[in-house]
């Protein structure tokens, strides 16, 4: 909670301190009739960038036994287990200027699937594996196998409408465009918007048991939806010293979340001890991240970017939340923990654009 409290700080310094430099940069640029000068420059009226992402994802789910001895009171394999690796993604922006330095920009994110597995087996002949506080079913009782895999995707697309000022052109959120190579450029964006977000996870665990009369199979399933809509704002700043630039978005805002979860458990052979249930709720979310990036100008059009990402995701019901094992209660199963959260961190790469 710390930690939170923390970026929520730091988020809230760093825009204050955008909002006057904003001011600033518009007082610089007022001319005498109290319009940007710099209207008179006009600056390429389409841009675009492309990018790949190499970001690792932290879901932040409780931490909770998978699979335990209550015999020997053990716990052979935890969510604690389950850890994503380095993941790749897609990001892509179109933007378009207007007369007056307004622009309207659409933004896609996605995460392509990302999977973490794990494995526990009876250490010792002797082991009584179960799932915790469990005692039903024929596989799930008595288990020698556990194999489990928690897989996550993340797709997200945002229409913004940006307001721009900056030392080249006021209506520009580039700089590249706007001077020769030579020229030392700054331009600071403000933006609101929309944004939905889709945050869609399953986990599977699938149960082994060696009987005399061969190896008898369950599964646990549990597949999770988060649809999360709302506004954001943000802001974006840029600078240009001939080839050379750096450019750096932040972005939040609240959202609401229509969470969906459902489950089934299957027993040996074939018979559904928890037949598939399912539940839905809505609930506040926040999403929050941000993007620094360094750019090398190839000519008047290209740029080449390079940089790191976060994102900060929290009201979600994560897969592994959702686990209940009491499946002997009619009701075990039919309630939804949205209280869940996701860090996202890592590498883009790409190109920018300016027609």
């Amino acid at each position: 909670m710390h930690s939170k409290s923390l970026l929520v700080t730091i988020m809230f310094v760093a825009i204050t301190s955008l909002a006057n430099a904003q001011n600033d940069c518009y007082q610089s640029v007022l001319s005498d009739k109290g319009r940007p000068s710099s209207w008179n420059n006009p600056c390429p009226p389409v841009y675009a960038q492309v990018g790949a992402l190499f970001l690792q994802r932290t879901p932040q789910f409780s931490n909770q036994p998978i699979v335990v001895d209550p015999t020997a009171n053990t716990t052979l394999l935890s969510t604690s287990d389950l850890k994503f690796n380095v993941d790749p993604g897609l990001q892509a922006t179109v933007g378009m200027r207007s007369i007056g330095g307004r622009t309207v920009e659409l933004d896609y994110f996605g995460l392509f699937q990302g999977t973490a597995s794990a494995t526990a087996a009876a250490p010792d002949p002797n082991a009584f594996l179960t799932f915790p506080n469990n005692l039903v079913g024929n596989v799930f009782v008595d288990m020698d196998q556990v194999f489990v895999n928690y897989s996550s995707s993340i797709q997200s697309v945002a229409v913004n409408l940006l307001s721009c000022c900056g030392s080249c052109s006021a209506a520009c959120d580039s700089c590249d465009g706007c001077g020769n190579s030579g020229a030392s450029c700054r331009s600071l964006s403000w933006f609101a918007g929309f944004r939905y977000l889709n945050v869609s996870e399953r986990l599977d665990l699938q149960a082994q048991r060696n009987d005399i009369n061969g190896v008898e199979n369950g599964s646990y399933n549990v597949r999770t939806a988060n649809n999360l809509y709302g506004a954001q704002l943000g802001a974006r700043m840029r600078r240009t010293q001939g080839r050379l630039g750096w450019d750096g978005t932040g972005f939040g805002g609240i959202f609401g979340n229509d969470a969906k979860q459902t489950q089934s458990v299957t027993d040996f052979p074939n018979f559904a001890l928890r037949p598939t249930v399912s539940s839905s709720q809505g609930g506040a979310a926040f999403v929050g991240g941000g993007n620094l990036s360094g750019l090398y100008r190839l000519n008047n059009v290209w740029n080449l970017r390079a940089g790191y990402n976060v994102m900060w995701i929290e009201g979600l019901a994560l897969a592994p939340d959702q686990l209940n094992y009491d499946f002997a209660n009619a009701q075990g199963g039919t309630q939804i923990n949205n209280d869940g959260g996701m860090f996202l961190h890592g590498a883009n790469v790409g190109l920018a654009a300016n027609w």
